[in-house]
């Protein structure tokens, strides 16, 4: 009997140290294709960068160029409304310029007046004429005007029509690529899924921007603890190997995803600053109703394209609060984007990308209601920072 209790044990561990074997390899293969996936993912995000600056660069020339083709309209009703003008003042005058051109003695003896009158008609006349003339030559001025704007107004509106289309094709390109690099990263193994799931559950949780990523930051502490705990435990156990590996994951997670903007600011390749063209309509420490702006918010052309600021991965991706569609970015050694304002996002939470890469597209706007805004916020661990420097 103790003789098969002892095989019974045995056996039992052996299965046991087959069944850690397995669990072993499997999490070891999860976690390898993770890798790859986050590669991959990172590497389509990299190819979207080039094509979607130039779709930024074509959205601020289609933007200009609609602007300087309501300038031209407006112009070119501004104008009408003078040779409209100009013409009801002259029209009542016609008549007797034209009588005068024909009949001038007769039209001039015809009234029985004395000689004074007459004289002081004559000069009335007269100065009735040049007023005619100078009127005439300001219509002739203006309806020329108004034919080079109405050739120029033309040519405009035509090339608009043409980047447009441009645009369009651009941002379809663009679409695709970017959802072809999110849906790499969805195959990621379920613990990263968890993980990023558990940062996303404690962002929405949050009461303020500020909460938000003191909860970001507080789980990316309690990784490391546990990571840490998990290498003292594997030490005692005289298991070195596993010891180095606990404490090589939490000097990842020390790191971030990124480079952090300390190492990517000097090389920040040209063209590449601001996520989103446009104007900036409030500057960072700008006076507001809340007190100093605390980030820079630009006022974009309708549907722009919106760029990551930084290489990293997607720490949230979703409706917060107030701030509408918002996006945060971990860029690595606790550097942080927050980009708040989107109509549509073209990322997901976990997601790695590259900089530059497409993240959304800000809401169609035809010029009436309030003009959408993108809020660009720049966090380093729990307080913000200027911007400016890095955009």
């Amino acid at each position: 009997q103790a003789q098969a209790a002892q095989q019974a044990l045995v056996a039992r561990q052996r299965r046991q140290a087959r069944d850690l074997a397995t669990r072993t390899a499997a999490r070891d293969a999860a976690r390898a294709q993770a890798r790859q996936d986050t590669a991959r993912a990172a590497a389509l995000s990299a190819a979207t960068v080039d094509a979607t600056t130039r779709l930024q660069q074509t959205e601020q020339q289609t933007a200009d160029l609609a602007d300087r083709v309501a300038a031209l309209r407006a112009e070119q009703a501004r104008l009408r409304a003078e040779l409209a003008r100009d013409s009801a003042a002259i029209t009542p005058m016609l008549p007797l310029a034209a009588r005068l051109a024909r009949y001038p003695a007769d039209t001039l003896l015809a009234a029985p007046v004395p000689p004074d009158r007459a004289i002081a008609g004559l000069l009335v006349i007269q100065g009735l004429s040049a007023q005619l003339e100078q009127r005439a030559d300001a219509i002739r001025t203006r309806r020329a005007a108004l034919a080079a704007l109405d050739a120029d107004l033309a040519a405009r509106t035509a090339q608009l029509s043409a980047l447009q289309q441009q645009q369009a094709a651009q941002r379809d390109s663009v679409a695709r690529a970017a959802e072809a690099a999110r849906q790499a990263q969805q195959r990621s193994n379920g613990a990263a899924t968890r993980a990023a799931r558990q940062v996303e559950d404690a962002t929405r949780q949050a009461s303020s921007l500020q909460d938000a990523v003191n909860r970001i930051e507080a789980l990316e502490k309690a990784a490391e603890d546990r990571l840490e705990q998990a290498a003292q435990a594997a030490i005692r156990a005289h298991r070195a190997d596993e010891a180095a590996t606990a404490r090589a994951r939490a000097a990842a997670i020390a790191q971030g995803p990124g480079p952090g903007l300390s190492a990517r600011a000097p090389g920040t390749p040209a063209g590449r600053g601001a996520p989103v063209p446009g104007t900036i309509v409030t500057a960072w420490g700008t006076t507001t109703e809340s007190g100093p702006a605390t980030g820079i918010t630009y006022a974009p052309p309708s549907g722009a394209t919106v760029r990551a600021p930084c290489a990293g991965q997607v720490d949230f991706a979703g409706v917060f609060r107030s701030y509408g569609q918002m996006i945060i970015l971990d860029c690595g050694r606790h550097d942080r984007f927050v980009l708040a304002g989107l109509g549509a996002l073209a990322v997901s939470t976990g997601q790695a990308l590259a900089h530059g890469a497409p993240v959304g597209r800000m809401p169609d706007w035809a010029g009436q209601g309030a003009r959408p805004t993108l809020f660009v916020q720049l966090r380093h661990g729990g307080g913000a920072v200027d911007p400016a420097p890095f955009l």
